[in-house]
Order: C-alpha cells, then structure tokens, then sequence
C-alpha cells in the first residue's frame, strides 16, 4: 500500500467534523514547529558578545538590556538564563549570545529548546495520525 493510498483510507473513513479537526490539529502543530525552528535560527546566527549597558532584572530570568554586537551595532531587548536582581544597574562584561532584539547566557539552552520542540511535534503528529487511523476503522 501506498502512502498516499494509506493517507487517503484514513481520511475517507473519517466524518466531516472529524476531518476538520484533524487538519486543525495538524495545523496547530505548526506553532512547536515555528519556535524550533526559530530556536535553530538564533543558534545559528547568534554572537558571542557581553553586556554593555543598564540591566533591568524583575525577576530571576526576566531581564532586560543592552549589549555590543560585531560591527559595531548594538542589541536591545530579553536576556534569558541571567540568575540575579539589578534594578537599571550599569553591568558590562556579562557573557551573552546574542542577536538583534535577543540575548541568552548559555548557547546550548537553543539548541535544547528546539530539540524538544521538535520532538513535541513529531510525538504530537504521530498522536494525532494514530488517533485518525483508529477512527477511520
């Protein structure tokens, strides 16, 4: 049997109602999809830099700042995986990698984010595949 002849049984021995929700389900898939594959993307185009400006930390890992990136630009905005209060403090020399509007402390957190996000959306579609082949009988 073909894929193709597979994914067509499946969805014709569904109802109407319960194809909607299976393309809706997998669709909503694409949300795990888009944050791993942003995740990729930071791991990939990031900067080593540090900070070079006022740090405003809320909470343990709910900061914000500024730091230097190559050629001179500098970026703005969330830092991830910083373990300490400050309030508009002046801190340079914190270690980040970086980009643009983006900051975290360890590198690795991405390409750990974006694994499990990955592996959710694989563990989800084979949910909802398996969910609709036992419907479909």
């Amino acid at each position: 049997m073909s894929p193709l002849a597979w994914s067509t049984d499946v969805v014709s021995g569904l109802k109407w109602w319960q194809r909607v929700v299976l393309v809706g389900c997998l669709c909503a898939l694409a949300l795990p999809l888009w944050f791993a594959a942003r995740n990729v993307h930071r791991f990939v185009d990031g900067d080593w830099t540090i900070t070079e400006g006022y740090v405003h930390c809320e909470s343990n890992d709910r900061c914000e700042g500024t730091w230097g990136l190559p050629g001179g630009q500098q970026g703005r905005g969330k830092m991830a995986g910083l373990a300490f209060e400050y309030d508009e403090e002046q801190v340079t020399g914190i270690r980040l990698y970086a980009g643009q509007d983006w900051a975290v402390t360890d590198r690795s957190d991405l390409a750990f984010h974006a694994a499990y996000e990955l592996a959710g959306a694989a563990i989800g579609a084979a949910l909802i595949v398996s969910v609709a082949w036992f419907k479909s009988r």
